[in-house]
């Protein structure tokens, strides 16, 4: 008999004998169980390739094994190939996993044991999974920490199989006390408002801004560290012998705790001299002194050296010395002065040789290597190893990116490992929402961020993007299918193409807008913040009057062919796109419409935003758009403001020029509008706005009445509650306002944020 005996990880242990079967018939092929029987013979055959009539491959059994490791179905697979007349018979022998027959708690008083088991992500008759049982130990200590319960622990054991395999999972929770933090005061600090030394915390006070969120809770570990951010803070500031000599946690309550840390912030120290040692293949005097922020002196600061540790490594770095290595040190030089003592170990420099990836087993290989700024033969450049990991960061396809050097077969070179976990890129969102624009919308929407056109079978992996939205309610009906190909022509340009389908009713009560059509565009960035786009249009718009409207509407009755090219130029260097606090965004772009189709017209558009952060998390915002047509022939063509998205003190679309018969808003060639606001934090995920708005319209059509300069102001509320995207509720009152406006105040909602 010979046993071949297989790891998890796949490497095998094969006898010489066992070798010398190899090329022999499998003359059968059998399960053998150790222990219960939780998983059918047939379930486990089916994840086995080699059948009866095959010729033994060693590589092709130690394949099986694989797979039935990643079946998940069993814990250990031993092989054994017994010699047969004229063969050899193939027997595996596995241990199954155990089988989940449910869940109990004990301990457990303060939360339910309902509560409890809807963090256990297994279902009964599922293979008990280890590493899914060690995340609903940690969620239910989350879920403790929540409740101010941060010494609680949670241990669990697997209760003995029943007959049938099934086993009980027992959570053991002590909950200990609950200790939310009442307060946070600080002893001794005189360099530093304690509101500062605060914001270098992780834990947080239980108050009004921390409604929604986990503040409060007041663990041993997290205390810890944020004892270490307090010194590091002080350091970096200068004050080399800062320390807090002691922290105090006194109960207020059964439920609260203050919490009071000693400061002994000594003095601050100022830079006496700077050496740098070990500078060989570098220039200092070209390539690091002029660079350095810590100068003698200067205050000591910790940022700076730190600045000047990572301007030293990359130096090195982008000229390919992979293994430098840049260690300071500090030496008192009397006087309150430190000398600042930089030793630079330089290594060898390296070019790439192999770049090679692991993990991706939906992500295609040429997607992820397009991104890459790094080439085999170059410098082995560590800078363009942090771009490198940016991007494939910023791609979000991946849970989790490592870069790894490692050596390689020549001494001047080394191979880079480029090892991603992957992560969920495909989502299904329905639902139903709601705006004072277009009413109650039902939604349903499919997007794929990694997407492949051309692998029918997966549709995923091609880097490609793909969307799927449609949108019905009483007021739209709105359908579209879009997709983008973001390295088209083999360059970083992204191709999109789109088609939609728009039943727009809510512009006005005087008539209904329905657009199809199809869109091209291209788009290349041409800096890190800046981009062009160029867009190709075709769409037919069909205008249908209601049947009680004014003769300036029923003169607009009717389809049109509108075909355009756009051009479009951005920059934009937002924070964030949903909550910005520092940044801007600047864009202008020109439509030509004319190329053929009903319309001859050319739309000129420039908008900007500009952001500020100020103390307490304070968000001032300026907004502001001006849009011209050079003929504005037709509704479609023309510029409303008015809504939400606007001048919020007015109705959607209701600002301008008139039909004097029914004092609907005929829009007009021109249009333009500001918005100053400010926005404050009221309690975590909530934060509160006041603003001021103003803008015109103007160029009505022939016979239109009133226009001018219209403005308002107004507060609101912004929640994050639901996502990324904020909730807007807004009430605004006119101040100027044309004569044909109604002048009392408007409640604006939506949902969503402005691009």
């Amino acid at each position: 008999m010979a046993i071949l005996t297989f790891g998890i990880i796949f490497s095998s242990f094969i006898s010489e004998n066992a070798k010398a079967q190899e090329g022999k018939t499998v003359k059968s092929v059998d399960v053998q169980y150790v222990g219960y029987q939780t998983v059918s013979k047939a379930r486990i055959l089916s994840s086995i390739s080699t059948q009866v009539g095959d010729k033994l491959s060693l590589s092709a059994v130690d394949d099986d094994v694989q797979n039935l490791y990643k079946s998940g179905d069993v814990e250990n697979v031993k092989v054994l190939a017994n010699e047969v007349g004229g063969g050899v018979e193939l027997v595996f022998v596995v241990q199954t996993r155990a089988v989940y027959g449910g869940s109990q708690f004990t301990g457990n008083t303060v939360v339910d044991t309902s509560k409890l088991k809807r963090q256990v992500d297994l279902k009964v008759n599922d293979p008990i999974d280890e590493e899914l049982l060690k995340t609903a130990r940690q969620d239910i200590q989350k879920l403790y920490r929540r409740k101010g319960f941060s010494e609680a622990t949670v241990s669990y054991r697997i209760g003995a199989p029943t007959a049938e395999g099934y086993s009980t999972v027992v959570f053991a929770i002590d909950e200990g006390i609950q200790g939310v933090i009442r307060n946070v005061e600080f002893v001794g600090n005189t360099a530093f408002a304690s509101a500062r030394l605060k914001d270098q915390m992780t834990q947080k006070e239980k108050g009004l801004r921390s409604i929604f969120g986990e503040a409060g809770a007041a663990d041993a570990e997290t205390l810890a560290q944020d004892v270490r951010a307090i010194e590091d803070f002080y350091r970096d500031n200068g004050y080399l012998n800062a320390k807090v000599t002691n922290v105090s946690r006194l109960r207020a309550d059964a439920k609260y705790v203050d919490v009071i840390m000693t400061i002994e912030e000594g003095d601050t120290y100022m830079v006496e001299s700077l050496v740098v040692n070990g500078v060989s293949a570098l220039s200092m005097q070209d390539d690091i002194v002029p660079y350095l922020r810590t100068k003698a002196g200067d205050k000591f600061a910790g940022t700076s050296l730190k600045s000047d540790i990572k301007l030293i490594g990359d130096q090195y770095g982008s000229r390919g010395y992979a293994d430098a290595r840049v260690v300071p040190s500090l030496e008192d030089a009397g006087n309150g002065a430190v000398k600042v003592v930089i030793n630079i170990s330089e290594g060898r420099s390296y070019r790439i040789g192999q770049i090679n990836i692991e993990g991706n087993d939906k992500t295609k290989d040429h997607v992820i290597r397009r991104e890459l700024p790094l080439e085999p033969g170059q410098p082995f450049d560590t800078t363009k190893t942090e771009v490198t990991e940016r991007r494939l960061e910023n791609m979000n396809y991946f849970a989790n990116v490592e870069l790894l050097p490692l050596d390689a077969s020549y001494l001047d070179e080394k191979d880079l490992l480029i090892r991603v976990v992957e992560k969920p890129t495909g989502s299904i969102n329905f639902g139903a929402g709601f705006s004072s624009i277009d009413s109650l919308t039902g939604f349903f929407e499919v997007t794929q961020s990694n997407f492949d056109l051309f692998d029918p079978w997966k549709f995923s992996g091609g880097g490609q993007r793909f969307r799927f939205s449609a949108r019905a309610g009483s007021e739209r009906q709105d359908y579209s299918i879009s997709i983008t190909e973001p390295w088209a022509f083999g360059r970083p340009i992204a191709l999109t193409t789109e088609a939609y389908y728009r039943d727009l009713l809510f512009f006005s009560d005087q008539y209904d807008q329905t657009d199809m059509g199809a869109a091209i565009a291209l788009r290349k960035s041409v800096g890190e913040f800046t981009y062009a786009s160029v867009e190709f249009r075709g769409e037919n718009i069909e205008i249908t009057p209601e049947s009680s409207a004014s003769a300036a509407f029923q003169a607009e009755a009717g389809e049109f062919m509108k075909s355009s090219v756009g051009l479009t130029v951005v920059r934009d260097t937002r924070d964030n796109v949903f909550l910005p606090r520092l940044g801007s965004k600047v864009s202008a772009g020109f439509e030509f419409v004319g190329l053929g189709g009903d319309i001859d017209d050319n739309i000129f558009t420039v908008q900007g935003s500009k952001y500020f952060n100020l103390p307490y998390d304070a968000i001032v915002s300026f907004i502001g758009r001006y849009q011209h047509s050079s003929n504005g022939d037709h509704l479609f063509t023309r510029h409303f403001l008015g809504g939400a998205n606007n001048l919020r003190g007015f109705d959607f679309r209701d600002v301008g020029p008139k039909d004097p018969t029914s004092l609907e808003a005929l829009g007009g060639s021109k249009a333009w509008y500001g918005t100053a606001e400010l926005t404050l934090p009221i309690v975590e995920k909530i934060r509160g706005a006041l603003f001021y708005d103003i803008g015109e319209v103007s160029g009505g059509p022939a016979g239109s009445v009133g226009g001018g300069v219209n403005s308002d102001w107004g507060v609101g509320v912004r929640m994050f509650i639901l996502g990324s995207a904020p909730v807007r509720l807004d009430y605004a009152f006119p101040i100027q306002a044309d004569p044909f406006n109604d002048e009392g105040g408007r409640f604006q909602f939506t949902m969503g944020a402005q691009f």
